[in-house]
């Protein structure tokens, strides 16, 4: 076989070759996983909003609610429902495991920290001494990562206030001793020293009233003696007449 036999030969695995190893380049690239930024799942939630006056959205600020007054009146069985959506990565019986996150049995007035078990983040380990009341629960479902900077946990937060207030009604039921209702509508401070009184209401014993004000009604004028003329001296009062003599009285 000649020389030029073998160049064809050689020619052709080359080619072989090189065809196979770039399908494989291109094969690499169509097929290979996209990696995700983050890791673990995150759902998206709408933050709340309302109409604005120029026709887009604002949002709707978010005020505290009043524990006493919706707690009492909360849907527990909408609270169940909500927490189904955690089941995933949180176990919520009594003396269950831990999942992705830690076992949430007895949350609420729980400690932040309470599974001793359980590898906490540093942002929440320290915590651990701090106790999960129904302000910091609340503030965490509507947005972990904003509520305690540095927590792993992923979930993006429940954008309704409905739903957090029941979730948090529903899980305050999950415990041997749930976490004391405080009274609702906390009493209004009192006046600020110095401010002025409610209408209608009677002055404080020993005010004298405001110069000029009007006597009250009913009451007699004060008596004002007449007024001298200046320059004069003071008239006298006036001697009472003697009395007339009578007719054919003896002289």
């Amino acid at each position: 076989m000649d020389s030029f036999e073998w160049n064809k030969i050689f020619g052709a695995v080359l080619g072989t070759v090189l065809f196979v190893a770039t399908l494989n380049i291109l094969i690499n690239g169509l097929m290979s996983p996209h990696k995700a930024e983050k890791p673990g799942m995150e759902v998206a939630v709408a933050e709340d909003t309302e109409p604005s006056a120029g026709g887009g959205t604002e949002p709707v600020a978010d005020v505290k609610p009043d524990w006493g007054t919706v707690i009492p009146v909360a849907d527990l069985a909408a609270g169940e429902k909500v927490h189904t959506r955690c089941q995933q990565c949180h176990d919520f019986s009594k003396g269950g495991p831990n999942k992705i996150g830690p076992n949430l049995w007895g949350i609420i007035g729980a400690k932040h920290a309470h599974m001793a078990n359980y590898p906490y983040s540093p942002a929440i380990a320290a915590l651990k001494d701090k106790d999960w009341g129904y302000d910091e629960f609340y503030a965490f479902m509507k947005n972990p990562k904003v509520a305690i900077k540095g927590t792993k946990m992923s979930y993006a937060g429940l954008s309704k206030q409905e739903d957090r207030i029941n979730l948090i009604a529903y899980l305050r039921t999950l415990s041997d001793a749930p976490l004391a209702i405080p009274a609702p509508n906390p009493a209004a401070p009192p006046p600020a020293e110095g401010a002025a009184p409610a209408e209608g209401a009677a002055p404080a014993d020993g005010a004298t009233p405001a110069e000029g004000a009007a006597p009250a009604e009913g009451a007699a004028p004060a008596a004002t003696p007449p007024a001298a003329t200046p320059g004069t001296a003071p008239v006298a009062p006036a001697a009472p007449a003697a009395p007339a003599k009578p007719t054919g009285a003896p002289k």
